[in-house]
């Protein structure tokens, strides 16, 4: 039974968002994976096949998914727009678009794939740009770890030369 349930997803991870297509949101990666789901496919399920799939573990991350998700279909043209999916909730919405637009056998994601910090300090994915206090100067420190880091405003004080 739980087979009859599953069904395949194309998975981009190569390409980019096209909006104001024909179709509404186009994914234009040319050489998606496919991914067998079922409704209990979790966030983290898909998240590990997808990666393991592209022999990728370790080495990049999912930041997030896009789902190209239906919303009209009129005289069998469907009209697409574009659907961040970031946890079980997230997904289910796809399972219940699949149920609701029959006319889309084939559901599509985009993967936003970012590199995995590594212990040696290699690729940093987590950088997050601080914005510094009121009446400070005007530059944002810059964390490289998951806990913000605030650089204190540099204040120029002048000295006698000795």
């Amino acid at each position: 039974m739980a087979s009859e349930e599953s069904f395949v997803v194309l998975v981009h991870h190569r390409g980019s968002i096209k909006r104001k297509t024909r179709s509404g949101v186009k994914f234009t990666d040319k050489d998606p994976l496919c991914i067998v789901v079922n409704p209990t496919t979790s966030y983290d399920d898909l998240v590990r096949s997808v990666l393991m799939k592209l022999g990728l573990e370790g080495a990049k991350r999912v930041k997030k998914f896009f789902y190209r998700i239906p919303v009209t279909i009129l005289h069998d043209t469907v009209k697409y727009d574009c659907l961040t999916i970031g946890s079980d909730e997230d997904l289910q919405v796809m399972f219940l678009c699949r149920r609701q637009f029959s006319e889309v056998r084939t559901p599509e994601l985009l993967a936003k794939l970012i590199d995995v910090v590594s212990s040696s300090g290699g690729s940093n994915w987590n950088t997050t740009n601080v914005a510094t206090a009121a009446g400070s100067s005007s530059r944002a420190a810059v964390a490289s770890s998951s806990v913000p880091v605030y650089e204190p405003a540099v204040q120029l004080v002048a000295s006698p030369i000795l």
